[in-house]
């Protein structure tokens, strides 16, 4: 409407839509809380090392998956603001994932077999029901050349669900004394088939599918031309090579494993990583995020190849796993940690909105001696590489170091986004000040 036809009238607010990536951080600082007791104290919690574990892959990381998934997909599929899968659905699906996950941390700690065994299944109905609106989702609207990437949160949801029966019968094996033979002789090796699904299947293949769009996005680029292509073609290797993994754990042969695990290292290079790097090549990164990106993903790299080889030279799945146990953890703290960090420190900006000034504000607390942050957590990732995670007073000075820059990301996210929102309500207009119109990333920097 021109002037010459009366007042402009202004458009309907976007409906404001709940923050449930705010469940991630929360699991966060649990996740750096619990860590920091560890290393005070390994024995102050019950069942240490699986609390740790679970708190960062399912705390954590899924609820970052189950969160940013649909954030991508409604982007890529350009769902409508009121589709329920992406909106009132993947809420429910949030806030019942989370009922159950704290379920299941009761039960393992007061080692209630049938309990455990039900919300293990609790978590593998939830995540069944995200693939599966996901799946619907991308059948009926594959608008856009990008939404193909869907079908890698589609495949990882899958390995979840897997992960989710295997950890039922681990559960059993632990707990029960009168557990069938046959779980407990099989206990070692359901659980590195268990490890395998849920971090190879779940997280890995939930980072490749959005560093497809995310990573040019990131550099502030275009994506490479062959990314999309690339990145279908090698998803059913990439899946096949996680599958041929587990089965092989579970039959007992480890250089099984090892061949799973470099079949899925050899479709991750041109699949995922060559046009990243030729993305980076035509923009290096320059900022926080894309720095801790780069820096996670050679963690991961580094992690998986190592494991790769230790396969082959363990003579069971036990040997494989007490033998394996500093490169898991690289591989979670450094690889798939900073990953998640990186992300999100371009992402939580987007999301808190509030126009180019808020989004300034924001990234400028964000970037708060990026460097030296960088340059500290790395040194001593790499320290604990090669002197080994655990067993020497060093090794709880360098995990201390860790811990320390990843409290200080937490502490910068918090201030950022109140600042960024103060910037915001700042340049609206008194009678708006309370909308929230956080704007959607285009990936790949080239519309989706």
């Amino acid at each position: 409407m021109t002037a010459i036809d009366g007042p402009t009238r202004a458009a309907p607010p976007r409906r404001r839509r709940p923050r449930t990536d705010r469940l991630a951080s929360v699991w966060l600082v649990a996740a750096l809380v619990i860590a920091g007791i560890g290393l005070v104290s390994r024995s102050a919690l019950p069942q240490p090392l699986w609390t740790l574990v679970h708190v960062v892959t399912l705390g954590v990381l899924t609820n970052a998956i189950l969160q940013w998934s649909w954030y991508f997909a409604r982007t890529l599929l350009r769902l409508p603001d009121d589709d329920p899968r992406a909106g009132r659905d993947a809420v429910i699906r949030t806030v019942a994932f989370n009922v159950v996950l704290v379920g299941l941390f009761a039960a393992m700690w007061t080692a209630r077999t049938i309990a455990v065994v039900a919300f293990a299944t609790g978590i593998g109905a939830v995540i069944a029901w995200h693939g599966l609106a996901l799946l619907r989702a991308a059948r009926t609207r594959l608008v856009s050349r990008f939404a193909v990437v869907v079908r890698f949160y589609v495949a990882a949801a899958a390995f979840l669900v897997v992960g989710s029966a295997l950890a039922g019968i681990i559960a059993v094996a632990m707990l029960d004394p009168t557990a069938p033979a046959w779980t407990v002789d099989l206990r070692d090796r359901l659980t590195v088939a268990h490890a395998l699904v849920n971090v190879g299947g779940w997280i890995g293949l939930s980072i490749a599918g959005t560093l497809v769009t995310l990573g040019p996005t990131m550099l502030r680029t275009r994506i490479d031309p062959h990314a999309v292509t690339l990145a279908v073609r090698a998803l059913p290797l990439l899946v096949g090579g996680i599958a041929v993994a587990a089965v092989a754990a579970i039959g007992g042969i480890m250089p099984g494993v090892g061949i799973g695990l470099l079949l899925f290292v050899a479709a991750l290079i041109p699949g995922i990583a060559v046009p990243l790097v030729r993305t980076a090549l035509a923009k290096s990164p320059s900022t926080y995020a894309t720095w801790t990106m780069t820096a996670g993903l050679a963690w991961v790299a580094v992690a998986v190849t190592a494991v790769s080889v230790g396969a082959f030279a363990a003579p069971d799945a036990g040997a494989f796993r007490a033998s394996n146990l500093p490169w898991i953890a690289v591989l979670g703290i450094g690889g798939i940690g900073q990953v998640f960090v990186g992300a999100l420190t371009y992402l939580l900006p987007v999301v808190v909105g509030g126009g180019p000034a808020a989004l300034r504000a924001g990234m400028a607390v964000l970037e708060t001696g990026w460097p030296a942050r960088v340059a500290v957590r790395n040194t001593a990732i790499g320290l604990l590489a090669v002197t080994g995670t655990t067993g020497t007073d060093l090794s709880t000075w360098w995990w201390a170091l860790v811990l320390l820059t990843f409290a200080a990301d937490v502490v910068l996210f918090a201030v950022a986004g109140a600042r960024q929102v103060r910037v915001r309500r700042a340049a609206l207009p008194p009678a708006t000040s309370n909308v929230n119109h956080p704007p959607e990333p285009t990936p790949g920097g080239d519309g989706a």
